[in-house]
């Protein structure tokens, strides 16, 4: 399954979260607009908000697990069987951003990435310094990958 095409690639700086959404749903069998995302998450300019993505999962029954100050080697073991949504902060451009863990290696991870593309990393030191959204330090979302 290819995760990352250039129809859920996020319109503008702040659909993130709708575009990761609409890649969950895809994954689960639901044809959606990144519009029909942005609207049922309530995304604003400023974003997405986290319960806001974690409320739209519950109300689709979609199985998903939550962690706040998770660890890279949390990170590791969910990947192979979750698809692991990361928040985290790009001080270039002064704000949060969601994106899908691919693999991660020992000095890199990998991403796939609605605004950067599906051959985004960073170094693992630079991931972990900026692995951050607020007050949500560490936080990953893991939903389980369907069979």
């Amino acid at each position: 399954m290819t995760l990352l095409t250039t129809d859920f690639k996020q319109k503008n700086g702040w659909t993130c979260g709708p575009a990761i959404a609409r890649i969950v749903f895809d994954h689960y069998g639901y044809e959606t607009e990144i519009s029909e995302m942005v609207r049922k998450l309530n995304t604003t300019r400023a974003g997405t908000s986290n319960q806001d993505l974690l409320r739209l999962l519950r109300r689709y029954d979609i199985p998903f697990r939550v962690m706040q100050q998770a660890r890279l080697a949390d990170l590791r073991r969910l990947v192979r069987t979750h698809l692991v949504i990361v928040a985290y902060w790009i001080p270039r451009h002064r704000e949060a951003h969601y994106s899908i863990v691919k693999k991660t290696d020992w000095h890199r991870i990998y991403f796939h990435d609605t605004w950067f593309g599906s051959t985004h990393s960073y170094s693992l030191p630079y991931f972990e310094k900026n692995w951050l959204d607020g007050a949500d330090a560490h936080w990953l979302l893991a939903v389980r990958k369907r069979r």
